[in-house]
């Protein structure tokens, strides 16, 4: 049996729950609000589940610090039966490759067939091939220090670097041993990679229990993992890349770069033709090899010769950089692999998007993320969040139909939270002119100057959040930037926590979710605009997929996505039942969302209802 690990009530409830239920079904669905404890509940729910089952628990996460999140609570636990390491990508945990490669971003096959190589010549004799692949990687003192003070990837990385050792060869042996493994989504939603980290570990999908944290991000993160696009950037690469390695002819009178050119005027033709003023149009997915055929006078079996030839011509580059010393990435392969994909796509699931984005590109955009989510279904799967509701909506979008869920209950104090919308702004296109912005602008100069609060404002986008900041601010105000670094982000997050600052960000951006601001560290919020998704061919696709196969499009594509974006931002504000903290939404829109979000009010003077919110919580303080 789950010793008691002074936990709630409702905790232990939960734990009971997704016990029964994963007894009879595969899945289950928890929606707890921030603050409950979901992680210990998630941890404690999956170790009791597999009590004397044999299984292994993975643990999936989005970010670094949620990741971290986990570390701790298993630390807390210190249950000296599970034995848990952290795992990410080479990327993150490969010192020889950050040291050789400085530029452009590899797939993980192609770094995976860099270690390799590597590897190979260092157990052929050749030690300088990789100095970090030695003996400590598989001596039993690293498993311990790995086992026994549980670290992060990164400080595990610090540690590999001082200690000239392979933080991700040294996890990779350790896996054996491992009951429990914390490794990030994108991690295992690669299928290639997902089975190669199975079969190091030693396990089948069907003896897991996976948790899935954060779980409301999981159609985002399958949509954006099986969607891939072909740019005219990738093809000026390849091209480049061609030249380099002897621009072969694949056919008689066309060499490769040739066929570089007639792909580049292809999607610019279709640019030409077809988008006008637009930023981007949904096309047929046939319309790039027929427009292609016609404009070069080729047939269909030609067309698909000169793209299997191609690919041999990059595997060939691959190679060559893997003799050289390089990760084998080749822009030449990866655009093969791309056109090859394109025709064999299902156009039942995914929708061709031509755009105007990295200077010309069509995209395969996955409408339906279940496809790639099947796989999950053959594991056992607890799904948690404090924003799954409607949670049949989720289940539906994720392929988890037969899922059992629960929602818990707000626990703390209802006084100490207050949601309220005014109605004088909005961010509404075509209301969202020069007065509108004005309006807009006075109400968060007003808010932000007279709340002394650790507050962040929310934008719908971008391009809302530069016009209000450009009205003019005080220069202390902080601001989520598009081309931010992480470091440079967690150092801007560092200063805003030890008080009194005002934090510009972004819906669904990087500080709206996975960043805790416990106690007085985030008290006020204000949403200004509703997010809605942009409405753009990707939106209208998803919407008509919906809207064909559940009859609720709008429900499904605009509702659903725009008040867990709404919940998520709401959450910051409370972790435990001494927090105080307030909401504000300006938009008008917001009453259309008061189904979901029942404890929003209505307010006629902002600026009044946050300091008599303020006021009384200090009073009751």
């Amino acid at each position: 049996m789950v010793e008691n690990y002074g936990l709630r009530d409702y905790q232990k409830s939960i734990i009971d729950f997704v016990f029964e239920e994963l007894k009879k079904k595969q899945s289950v669905a928890i929606e707890s609000p921030t603050g409950s404890g979901k992680t210990i509940m998630g941890l404690l729910s999956a170790i009791r589940s597999n009590e004397n089952q044999g299984k292994k628990i993975l643990y999936l996460t989005r970010t670094n610090s949620q990741q971290e999140q986990v570390i701790n609570e298993l630390r807390s636990i210190g249950n000296r039966d599970i034995k848990a390491v952290v795992i990410q990508g080479r990327s993150n945990m490969c010192p020889l490759y950050r040291e050789l490669e400085t530029e452009g971003e590899f797939d993980s096959e192609s770094l995976s067939r860099f270690c390799s190589m590597r590897k190979k010549k260092v157990m052929e004799g050749d030690k300088d091939a990789c100095h970090y692949f030695n003996w400590k990687v598989r001596d039993p003192s690293t498993s311990q220090y790995l086992f026994s003070q549980l670290p992060t990837a990164e400080e595990f990385y610090i540690y590999g670097t001082e200690n000239n050792l392979c933080p991700y060869e040294s996890v990779k042996f350790a896996l054996k041993d491992a009951n429990l493994v914390i490794a990030p989504y994108a991690f295992f939603l690669n299928y290639g990679v997902a089975n190669r980290f199975l079969n190091h570990w030693g396990v089948s999908r069907e003896e897991l229990i996976i948790i899935l944290d954060e779980a409301h991000n999981l159609p985002d993160l399958a949509r954006n993992a099986s969607s891939f696009r072909i740019s005219t950037n990738l093809v000026n690469s390849a091209e480049k890349e061609s030249l380099d390695y002897g621009d072969i002819e694949l056919m008689e009178r066309i060499r490769s770069t040739d066929l570089m050119e007639m792909i580049r005027n292809t999607i610019m033709d279709l640019i030409r033709d077809r988008i006008g003023e637009r930023d981007e149009v949904r096309i047929k997915f046939q319309d790039l090899r027929e427009n292609m055929m016609i404009a070069n006078s080729m047939s269909s079996e030609k067309y698909g010769n000169l793209i299997t030839y191609l690919n041999i011509f990059g595997e060939y580059i691959a190679g060559e950089k893997e003799k050289k010393g390089h990760v084998p990435r080749s822009s030449v392969f990866s655009l093969s692999n791309y056109l090859m994909s394109w025709e064999t796509v299902d156009e039942e699931k995914f929708v061709a998007v031509l755009s105007k984005q990295r200077n010309g590109q069509i995209e395969a955009f996955c409408m339906d993320p279940s496809v790639l989510l099947n796989p999950l279904r053959e594991s056992r799967t607890i799904h948690m969040s404090g924003t799954l509701s409607p949670i049949d909506v989720y289940l539906n979008v994720t392929g988890f139909q037969d899922s059992s869920s629960r929602v818990i209950p707000y626990m703390f104090p209802r006084e100490n939270l207050s949601v309220m919308y005014y109605e004088g702004t909005t961010t509404k296109y075509d209301e969202f002119d020069e007065g509108g912005a004005s309006r807009l602008y006075e109400q968060i100069r007003s808010l932000t100057s007279a709340i002394h609060r650790n507050t962040i404002v929310f934008f719908p986008s971008y391009n809302v959040l530069d016009r209000i900041y450009s009205m003019g601010f005080p220069s202390d105000v902080m601001v989520e930037s598009r081309n931010k670094t992480q470091s440079d982000l967690m150092e801007m997050i560092s200063k805003f926590r030890k008080g009194g600052r005002t934090l510009f960000a972004v819906s669904g951006g990087r500080i709206a979710e996975g960043m805790n601001f416990p106690g007085n560290q985030l008290e006020f919020v204000i949403i200004a605009g509703i997010p809605y998704p942009r409405p753009d061919a990707k939106q209208d696709s998803i919407y008509r997929y919906y809207d064909r196969v559940f009859g609720k499009g709008w429900e499904y594509a605009v509702t659903y996505p725009t008040v867990i974006k709404i919940k998520q931002e709401i959450g910051r504000l409370i972790r435990n039942e001494t927090d105080i903290g307030m909401a504000m939404i300006l938009d008008k829109r917001a009453r259309y969302f008061k189904k979901y979000i029942p404890e929003m009010k209505l307010s006629q003077t902002p600026l009044q209802d946050c300091q008599d919110f303020f006021m009384e919580a200090a009073r009751r303080q």
